[in-house]
C-alpha cells in the first residue's frame, strides 16, 4: 500500500475511533483528529507494545504517526452490536 493510499484510508476514518498497527508491531488506539504532511494525528486512548505483554494507558494526548510506518488502520465499533433473537410463535 502506498503512502497516498494510507493517507486516503486515514482520511476516510477522520474523527472516528480506530486501532492502528505499525510496521514495528506497536498498536495504538484512539481517534484520528488530523491527516496531513505524511502524518496521522491520533488522540490516543492506549498503546500496546509487540515486545511486551504490558499495556500502557495515558491521559489523552495527540500522537503524530508517520504514514510510511502504518501497517493497518481498523475502525472500532463505537457501540456494541446486539444479536437479534428470532421469535418463535
Amino acid at each position: 500500500m502506498t503512502m497516498k493510499a494510507r493517507g486516503n484510508l486515514a482520511r476516510k476514518y477522520l474523527g472516528k475511533k480506530v486501532r492502528i498497527k505499525t510496521k514495528t508491531g506497536a498498536i495504538f488506539y484512539g481517534k484520528i483528529v488530523k491527516v496531513g504532511n505524511g502524518k496521522v494525528y491520533l488522540k490516543t486512548d492506549a498503546v500496546h507494545s509487540k515486545d511486551s505483554k504490558a499495556h500502557a494507558t495515558f491521559a489523552p494526548f495527540i500522537l503524530p504517526l508517520v504514514l510510511f510506518d502504518l501497517l493497518a488502520i481498523v475502525l472500532l465499533e463505537t457501540r456494541p452490536r446486539r444479536r437479534r433473537r428470532k421469535r418463535r410463535w
